[in-house]
This record gives structure tokens, C-alpha cells and sequence, in this order.
């Protein structure tokens, strides 16, 4: 059970005050679970004391910085209440970056096994370049435009006047995404691209290729590809966008259409295999339901 949590309802006016009140919103309790979480995780690994200490400090920072927010009144601080938490996404994934173990080599070779089966046999491939580089291009955009997608949908709240569902987003994207980033540390795997180099790859390459390559390279985390982050992140916002856009259904559809190309992205591109989205599917789907039917102010 999620527990009741304070929901900003004031509107887009700048001159409308916020009912604020002491209580965290129930997205930010997510959160604070989810770096908790880590660090008490943290304790059973051999990491230095800074490094505990790091995991240890983030969820006390973000309850400070809540709770602060939680007391004010002023409109920007409503406003940036909505938006910054966002971050988080990001900084979540970074972190659980720290938890890193040797790969499953068999389960990888099971994997790429079942992905050879669908990339060719079932000619996944061949239909994706059938008309030339133009749908691999796009794949490969939409991927690399994926943590971009709970920015413009919290955006579309704000634009349909429904800003006071915001948190309520929040709370379902996070509860989805963090969880499946809870679980990476306990099925080491690596992306197919590296365990297996220069195998299955596209029949296309581009300038949008050579970035997400370059951003994985430097950016990306080695702890594990199973479940797939990136899925997660677009499925939990189709799925809260469904939540609490009701009154534009099309908008979340639309959200759910790219979250299934998102998916298609990691397979055919090679940056997962397809166990890794369908995981994530699957535990984002579950968690969905459980959440979206608690209570919460």
C-alpha cells in the first residue's frame, strides 16, 4: 500500500497560491524508498565507506528538499516541484550502476539464441530494412530520444490543464521505472552488442547510431540490461498517461505506440535482447495495476 500522500491541486495560474502541507507526495516517498533501498543494499557489498556514505546521503538530501518544498507556498516552487523530481530517472539508474557483477555468460547465450529466432527466422530484420535505412534511423532516434518522453507527457498534462494529475504521473512512472531498476543488480547481464561483438548487428548504421553508441560507451551502466531501463521508463509513462489523461485517451495510446517502438529499438538495434523489454513489460504492467489502485491524497 502506497501511503497517502500530499498532491499539489493548484493550478497554472501564477497568482493561484499552492495548498501546501507537511506530508511528501506519495511519488517522492517512492523515490526516497527506491534510494533507501540502495542504500541498505550498498551495506551488503564491498564498497568503500565514501561510496556508502554517498548512497546514504541522497535519500536524507531529497526528504530535506521535499519536505522543505512541501512547506512553501510560492508558485515556483510548486511548478519546479513537478518538474525536477525528473531527474531522478536518470540519477537512479546511475546509481544502481555501482552494483555490478560478473555476467551470466550462459543465460546471455540462451538469450542471443531466442533473439537469432526472431531477428531471423521470424524476419524481424528483413521487414525493419525492407524499405531501406529510413525505419532503422527512426528506431534508432526514438531511442535515443527515450528519456525524453516523461518530460513531453508531463508537458502534455500542463498544456491539457491538468496539471494537478502531475504527481499523480510521477508516482506511476516511478513506481514502475525504480522498480525495475531495483532488480538489475540480481540478473547480471550484459548488452548483446558487447557480449557479442559484431554479431546480429543492423543492416544500417547513421550519424544517430554513432551517438547512441558513443552515449552507451560513456554513459550507459554495466550492472545488467535485464529488465531493460529504457523499456521500463517509456512503459510506465504510456501507462500513466492512460492513468490520468482519461479524457484524451489518444494521447496515451499515442505514448504507448513509441514505448512499443522503443522495445522493438532494443531488439533490432542490439542494444538488448528481447527477454530484457519483455521483463520490464511485465513487471511495469503488474506494479501499474497495484499502484494505480491504492489510495492516495
Amino acid at each position: 500500500m502506497i501511503p497517502r500522500a500530499h498532491v499539489d491541486m493548484a493550478g497554472w495560474d501564477r497568482h493561484e497560491p499552492a495548498k501546501t502541507g507537511s506530508r511528501l507526495r506519495a511519488c517522492e516517498i517512492v523515490a526516497l524508498a527506491y534510494f533507501a533501498c540502495l542504500a541498505c543494499l550498498a551495506l551488503t557489498r564491498h564498497f568503500s565507506m565514501g561510496r556508502v556514505l554517498i548512497l546514504a546521503s541522497i535519500p536524507v538530501v531529497l526528504w530535506a528538499v521535499w519536505h522543505a518544498q512541501s512547506r512553501s507556498n510560492h508558485w515556483l516552487v510548486a511548478i519546479l516541484r513537478d518538474w525536477w523530481p525528473l531527474s531522478l530517472i536518470l540519477a537512479g539508474y546511475w546509481a544502481i550502476g555501482w552494483f555490478t557483477a560478473p555476467p551470466l555468460e550462459d543465460l546471455q547465450r540462451t538469450l542471443v539464441k531466442l533473439d537469432r529466432i526472431i531477428l531471423n527466422d521470424a524476419h524481424l530484420r528483413e521487414l525493419i530494412e525492407a524499405a531501406g535505412p529510413w525505419i532503422p534511423a527512426m528506431l534508432e532516434t526514438i531511442y535515443l530520444l527515450l528519456y525524453a518522453i516523461p518530460p513531453v507527457c508531463l508537458g502534455i498534462l500542463y498544456a491539457s490543464g491538468e496539471r494537478s494529475q502531475a504527481p499523480r504521473f510521477l508516482l506511476l512512472v516511478f513506481a514502475g521505472t525504480f522498480t525495475t531498476y531495483v532488480l538489475l543488480p540480481w540478473i547480471p547481464v550484459i548488452s548483446p552488442r558487447l557480449a557479442f561483438p559484431g554479431a546480429d548487428l543492423p543492416g544500417y548504421s547513421g550519424m544517430v547510431r554513432s551517438v547512441n553508441t558513443w552515449l552507451l560507451d560513456h554513459l550507459d551502466i554495466s550492472t545488467s540490461v535485464l529488465p531493460s531501463g529504457h523499456v521500463a521508463v517509456a512503459f510506465s509513462s504510456a501507462l500513466a498517461m492512460i492513468t490520468v489523461l482519461r479524457r484524451r485517451p489518444w494521447v496515451g495510446r499515442c505514448v504507448l505506440g513509441v514505448a512499443g517502438l522503443v522495445y522493438v529499438a532494443t531488439i533490432y538495434c542490439r542494444y538488448h535482447y528481447s527477454v530484457d523489454g519483455l521483463a520490464s513489460i511485465v513487471v511495469v504492467s503488474l506494479i501499474h495495476g497495484l499502484v494505480s489502485r491504492c489510495s492516495y491524497e
